[in-house]
């Protein structure tokens, strides 16, 4: 495998069906075989029984982590924590209802309990009028499980913004979102709450991985006039910015890190060294390598794209 070169890629999504989901991602992106209801659509996972397949050019059929364990941090990049492991997941999550409420663990926790820690980061694609979030818990003298679910600190969500969910922090996705979600590759979620649905709970981990003054950083979406790259987060695992492209525009991966670009709406090509470009749509997803340059050129006013690396 390691004869052919490393290419900007694209991936078959992995749906998953879970009760709260509704059919926002098939109705907003234009999926016909998206299952109903959805709850979520993973993007690009390496993770084992979730594993990403290529759709396109010479390693179609090649799973993510198959590509990862070959080519190490010719993939991932240097600053990747391990040369063989895909170090984020990509997805999109439909709320039709709230989602449970939970908490990941951190480096020293999730190292105790044999697990990868767990910090991700929400961008709102499409909110409701009345849509919220929950991240944070209101201050009390003693921390406890019991009535957290009238403690929750809530935030007002629209289109644009952006939020960091560390690990520590107490979070739920709440009803009328729909997000697009980077994290750590990681199942590491204890479920605190499920709003009376009856899932089960995982109270002991979850008081071993709460930090109880943790906040989310909280990124409100940009002034409609600003345009170009706008870096947003930035953090130990992963940064991410939007790019509101209105020309053609150069972007250069280095050694450090591969780059995702994901299309929010409009419609550009993406050329690259490879014999043929790619067109990106809305929900299109592709990944390109570290040390690479890619040509994006838009073909359709009010393209934006958002953009993750190391």
């Amino acid at each position: 495998m390691k004869l052919h070169t490393l290419y900007p890629m694209m991936f078959h999504p992995l749906y998953k069906d879970i009760f709260w989901g509704g059919n926002a991602i098939a109705e907003t992106f234009n999926r016909p075989h998206t299952p109903c209801p959805c709850a979520e659509s993973w993007e690009l996972s390496a993770l084992e029984g979730h594993d990403s397949v290529v759709a396109n050019g010479t390693f179609e059929g090649t799973t993510l982590s198959e590509l990862t364990r070959v080519f190490g941090r010719d993939l991932v990049g240097e600053k990747a924590p391990e040369p063989e492991v895909f170090p984020l997941l990509f997805k999109l999550v439909d709320a039709r209802k709230a989602a449970s409420v939970q908490v990941h663990p951190n480096q020293a926790v999730a190292k105790q309990m044999g697990l990868r820690p767990k910090h991700e980061l929400w961008y709102i694609l499409k909110a409701q009028q009345d849509a919220e979030l929950f991240a944070g818990v209101e201050p009390n003298p003693t921390p406890t499980l019991e009535g957290i679910t009238s403690r929750l600190l809530r935030h007002k969500t629209r289109a644009g913004d952006v939020f960091d969910i560390a690990p520590g922090l107490v979070h739920a996705v709440g009803g009328g979102n729909l997000v697009f979600e980077v994290q750590q590759s990681s199942t590491a979620a204890f479920r605190i709450d499920d709003w009376g649905n009856g899932r089960e709970t995982h109270p002991e981990a979850a008081l071993k991985s709460i930090d109880w003054l943790a906040r989310p950083g909280i990124y409100p979406a940009p002034p409609e006039n600003y345009r170009d790259l706008r870096p947003r987060v930035t953090t130990p695992d992963f940064s991410f910015a939007t790019l509101d492209l209105r020309h053609e525009r150069t972007l250069r991966t280095t050694s450090q890190s591969f780059m995702v670009l994901f299309c929010v709406n409009g419609k550009a090509t993406l050329g690259h060294t490879g014999p043929h470009p790619l067109t990106l749509l809305p929900a299109d997803l592709v990944l390109i390598p570290p040390n690479q340059q890619v040509v994006l050129t838009p073909l359709a006013a009010e393209t934006y794209l958002l953009v993750t690396t190391l």
